[in-house]
Formats: C-alpha cells, sequence, structure tokens
C-alpha cells in the first residue's frame, strides 16, 4: 500500500487539535456556569443530553480524518505494465570555440545558444539526446540518453576553456556526433530517425567537412545546421584570470580578429546533410514549428520497454466513510425542544433561560442575585440608556446608587449619562468619585478615560491628556483612549499656536508704538530746531541793515566791463552760515538713517529668491 499525494497525511493531525480545544472549551463553559449559577448549573438545562453530543463531535472528527484519507490518494493493488518508449535519436553538437564568446548577439553567442538549446530539451519529452561539444577537437560530453535533465546540466557547463585546441573544426564535430548515433542506434540504423543539430557560427577553420556530411547523409542521418551570431562580425571579448575584462582577440599581426557568420557554408551544409535549409537563431530559432516539423519527418522507432508498477486507486473507501460520518454528525441532535414549547404552554422557565432573558452580562447577572432591588434598577436604565433615552436612564440609575452608594460601576454609569445630557461638571465629579471607590485597574482606567473625554470637551486639553495618559498606563490597549489624547495633543498644539501668535502680535504692536513715539519726538525736535534757526536768521538781518548805509548815501560805483565778465571769487563764510550747514548735513543724516532702518523692518519678498 502506498500514497500518491502523501503530504495530506499531514492533516490527520488537524482533528487531534480540534479535539483539544473542544476540551478546553467545554471546561470554561462548565466554569462560567458554575459561577454563574452555583454548583447546580448543570440542572438548570433542560433536554440536554451529553452522550449524543460526544457521540456528533466523534462523527465530525472521524469524517475529517477519512477526508484527509481519501486527499492522500491511497493506492494497493499493484499490476506490472510494460512501457514501450518511441522517438528519434538526436546529437547536440554545440560549438564551443572562443569565436562563440563574440556578443553581436545578447549575452553572447554561446549564452544565447544554450537557452536555445534548453527550452529545445525541455521539449523532446520523447527522443534520446546526446551531446557532443567542439572547437578545434571534439569530444562526447553526453552520451545518447533519456534522462534530458542531465543532458540540461552538461550543456549549462558548456564553456570555451573546456578544449584546449581552439579553432572550428566542423568536420571533426560530424565524425564524433556520427559515431555517437551509429554506435547507440542498434540494428535499425537506416531507419531515417537519426539526426545531428549542429549549432555553429559556421567560421570552418579546418575544411573538409563536406565529405563528412556526404557521410552521414549515406548513413540515414540528417544534418540540421543552426548558425547564431551575425553576418556583419563581432569582436572577441578577453578576460583575465580574475574574470575582469582584457581587451579584445588580435591576430599574429596585432590586428582585431573580427568574427563573421558564414550563413553560405551553412546553407551548402544543409543541402548535403538532408537537402533542408539552415536554421538561424535569433529569427526562426529552435523553438518554431519548423523545426519541429523537421523532427517529424524523421520518423519514430521502439528504442526502450521498460516494466513499471501500476497500482489501483482506492481512495473511493475512505472518501465514502468520510461522507457517511459527517451525514451521522448533521442527523445527531444534543438538544431537542420541549413538548411545552411545542404546544406553546406558558410552563415555568429554567433560571438560567430568565437569566439570559433578563439579563446581558454574567457580571449584571451576579450582581442581581446578590441585591435583586438595584439590579433591576441597573438594568432598567441600561436599557433606557441603550434607547437613548438619557432621562430616564438618569433616574434608573439614582435609584439604584441610592441602594448601593458604594458600587463604583453606578458612579461611572450616572456620570456616562450625565455626560451625554451635557452636564460635563456633575460628570466629572462622578467619574472623580468612581476612581475613588473603585480599587480594580479596569474600572479605574474606565474612569480616567471618561474624565479625560469630559476634560476634552469643556475644553481643558492639559487635563483630559493628563487623564487619557494615566488611563493608558492602567490599560494599554485602549484605542479610544489612544484617539483622545491625540485629539487632546493637537486641541493643546493649536492653543499654544495661537497664544504664540497673540504674543507676537503684541510685541508687534509695542514696536509699532515705540517707532511712532520716537517718530513724534523727532519731528518736534526737528520743529524746534528750525524754529531757532528762523530766529537766528532774523537776527542777522536785523543787525546787517542797521550796519549797512542806504543806497542813497552811497551810491555804487560804476565798474568796468573788462571787471564784470571776471568770475566772481568764491564767498567766504562766517561762522553762523557754517553752523547752519553743518545742521543741514545732520538733519540729511538723521533722514537717511530713518529711512534705512524702515527697509530693514519691511516683509521678506514672497518669492523667496536671493537674487
Amino acid at each position: 500500500m502506498q500514497f500518491a499525494a502523501a503530504g495530506w497525511l499531514v492533516a490527520l493531525v488537524a482533528p487531534l487539535f480540534l479535539w483539544l480545544a473542544i476540551k478546553a472549551g467545554d471546561r470554561q463553559a462548565a466554569t462560567r456556569a458554575t459561577r454563574l449559577l452555583g454548583p447546580q448549573s448543570a440542572a438548570q438545562r433542560e433536554n440536554w443530553f451529553p452522550r449524543q453530543r460526544g457521540w456528533r463531535r466523534f462523527a465530525y472528527l472521524a469524517g475529517l480524518c477519512w477526508l484527509a484519507l481519501a486527499l492522500a490518494r491511497p493506492q494497493w493493488g499493484a499490476s506490472e505494465v510494460t512501457v514501450t518508449q518511441r522517438g528519434h535519436d538526436v546529437v547536440i553538437a554545440l560549438d564551443v570555440s572562443r569565436s562563440m564568446l563574440a556578443q553581436d548577439v545578447v549575452p553572447s553567442r554561446l549564452e544565447r545558444a544554450k537557452a536555445e538549446l534548453t527550452a529545445f530539451l525541455r521539449r523532446q519529452t520523447e527522443s534520446r539526446v546526446g551531446l557532443v561539444l567542439f572547437a578545434g577537437a571534439a569530444f562526447v560530453q553526453c552520451p545518447l540518453t533519456t534522462d534530458l535533465g542531465t543532458a540540461e546540466v552538461f550543456l549549462r557547463m558548456a564553456a570555451p576553456d573546456m578544449i584546449s585546441t581552439q579553432g572550428t573544426a566542423l568536420a571533426t564535430a560530424l565524425r564524433v556526433s556520427r559515431e555517437v548515433l551509429e554506435s547507440g542506434g542498434g540494428k535499425d540504423r537506416d531507419a531515417g530517425f537519426q539526426a545531428i543539430l549542429l549549432v555553429t557560427d559556421g567560421e570552418d577553420l579546418e575544411g573538409n567537412w563536406e565529405q563528412e556530411a556526404e557521410l552521414c547523409r549515406r548513413a540515414g542521418i540528417q544534418v540540421i545546421p543552426v548558425g547564431i551570431g551575425e553576418e556583419t562580425g563581432g569582436l572577441i571579448p578577453l578576460t583575465d584570470e580574475q574574470g575582469r575584462s582584457a581587451g579584445f582577440l588580435k591576430d599574429a599581426d596585432g590586428n582585431l580578429v573580427l568574427s563573421r557568420l558564414d550563413l553560405a557554408s551553412l546553407e551548402r551544409l544543409a543541402a548535403i546533410g538532408g537537402g533542408g535549409s539552415a536554421f538561424r537563431v535569433g529569427r526562426d530559432g529552435l523553438a518554431g514549428e519548423r523545426l519541429r516539423a523537421v523532427f517529424a519527418e524523421l520518423g519514430q522507432r521502439e528504442f526502450e520497454q521498460r516494466q513499471i508498477t501500476r497500482w489501483q486507486e482506492r481512495y473511493q473507501w475512505p472518501l465514502g466513510l468520510a461522507l457517511l460520518h459527517l451525514s451521522l454528525a448533521i442527523a445527531i441532535r444534543a438538544r431537542r425542544p420541549s413538548r411545552a414549547a411545542h404546544a406553546g404552554a406558558l410552563g415555568v422557565r429554567s433560571l438560567a433561560a430568565v437569566v439570559a432573558m433578563c439579563l446581558s452580562a454574567a457580571t449584571t447577572a451576579r450582581a442581581e442575585l446578590v441585591q435583586p432591588g438595584w439590579a433591576a434598577a441597573m438594568e432598567r436604565g441600561r436599557v433606557a440608556y441603550a434607547s437613548d433615552d438619557f432621562e430616564i436612564a438618569l433616574r434608573e440609575f439614582e435609584q439604584a446608587r441610592a441602594q448601593a452608594p458604594d458600587d463604583p460601576r453606578l458612579a461611572l454609569a450616572v456620570g456616562e449619562t450625565l455626560f451625554h445630557l451635557e452636564r460635563l461638571d456633575e460628570a466629572a465629579r462622578e467619574f472623580a468619585r468612581a476612581r475613588a471607590l473603585s480599587n480594580r485597574h479596569d474600572l479605574k482606567a474606565e474612569s480616567l478615560y471618561n474624565a479625560g473625554t469630559t476634560a476634552l470637551a469643556q475644553g481643558a486639553p492639559q487635563e483630559a491628556a493628563d487623564f487619557l495618559r494615566e488611563s493608558l498606563r492602567l490599560d494599554p490597549g485602549r484605542r479610544d483612549a489612544l484617539h483622545n489624547l491625540e485629539a487632546a495633543l493637537l486641541q493643546l498644539q493649536a492653543q499654544e499656536e495661537q497664544e504664540q501668535q497673540q504674543d507676537s502680535s503684541q510685541d508687534q504692536q509695542d514696536q509699532q508704538d515705540q517707532q511712532d513715539q520716537q517718530d513724534q519726538q523727532d519731528q518736534q525736535d526737528r520743529n524746534d530746531r528750525q524754529e531757532q534757526r528762523d530766529d537766528q536768521t532774523q537776527d542777522q538781518q536785523d543787525s546787517k541793515e542797521q550796519s549797512e548805509p542806504t543806497d542813497a548815501e552811497n551810491p555804487p560805483e560804476p565798474q568796468p566791463q573788462a571787471q564784470s565778465e571776471q568770475p566772481a571769487e568764491p564767498q567766504e563764510l562766517d561762522r553762523e552760515q557754517a553752523l547752519q550747514l553743518l545742521q543741514a548735513l545732520d538733519r540729511d543724516e538723521e533722514e537717511l538713517k530713518r529711512s534705512i532702518q524702515q527697509r530693514l523692518r519691511g516683509d521678506v519678498p514672497r518669492s523667496k529668491r536671493e537674487w
């Protein structure tokens, strides 16, 4: 016996983990029921059949196990079968001379040829393939084999340094390839199912390949030449021992060697070797329908017979058992409705049903069993709170708190209701009272969160941030506290920015007032100096008029004509005139300083350019 898809056997572990998880869940449910209803909790369940429940779970888990076995595809009942492999024999003769390193095709002739031949090998699923490498000499890299993966590995290893004798000897490559086909062809060598795929750039440097091509044709071997490269040619790169570029190959005269594709020789070789035409990598390549049609004309032969063991598929059995167990699990019901329920009678309900209908949480149910008075009022308040009837909810919560004034949960309920009624100051006091009454971290965290939210609504972001940070310290997983803390910090930052703007505006106003006062003082000083200068000028004029004689007493003497034409000599300034001139220069200097200061206090250009 064996499994065709043995990986699915790992799924058999899944039912075991499911069974362990179910048992753990049963224990937790029993613990919660005992805490809620007391030691007699099992007796409070009506129409409950634990044994049927166990059989139902067993059927489910068994069905999953059988389903995993069916997916693993079990097989038994082996039989020997003879398999005959048919196909044709192909020898790939690959040129690995240095001329194949030319990069007139990307990335190089040799790398492009290996890529095309790899794609060719992956399509030859029903053929034997051999590999011959040649340059100035030729050798068999891989004999005829059906293991195409091994042939692909040998093909990737092909490189020019594998043959020390450089050159391109097409005749030697054809001879070695023909010998490989003749040694592996058996008795049917003339059946025409053999071919040589010659991949080269066509530059034959040894000659005498026509005779070898004729011998291949007489032996029933078709030669299919495949040219790679460009007829315009390409330089042959060289590398040093570290693999770095060392220029290009030169001949004995020091000239660069230019390797060209000899397509004419390949066409003549194709005509001699089988009557076809040469292929060319980069145009029709080795992946087209043309090459496939050439190989289809070769024909096929039976070259291998193998005995294989064929197993019978038996997945139907575990699949049927899986469907059977899953159907049983669906049919088995662990709990049935009572007859009174079917008849519509109003019988007495169990205690668990009453608690489940009246209370939505285990903590509230436990409080109602201890203090049924205030717990009932608490529940009515919760119903009104859920219906957004906050006035009724507040009245019920306060009635419950009158019976249990030291319960922090009631303080929280009253505070949340007051918050929704927008009585924020009273809500803040209730939250502070809840923090003082509670010793539990979760209730303190809730109280701090509510206090922070209330402070945020009151416009006190700093106080709100302090409350919310303390709440997150007690309960780091509260996302709503994180969201409100971010809002408080943003509001606090906005207030700080507003205060800074106000301070900046006030500073600017103070500076402007100081500047206006300075301007007024300067103007007043200028006016005083001007009045002083006017008084001095008037006194000078009065004194001059008194000292000079009148025109009638001293008539002006006539001046000669030549003297009037001479330029006037510069008049010397007296002390008072020099003082006036200096004061005028001082005024001009002060005006210039004030203008420069006003320009320096100007706004920055909007373009931000410095030129």
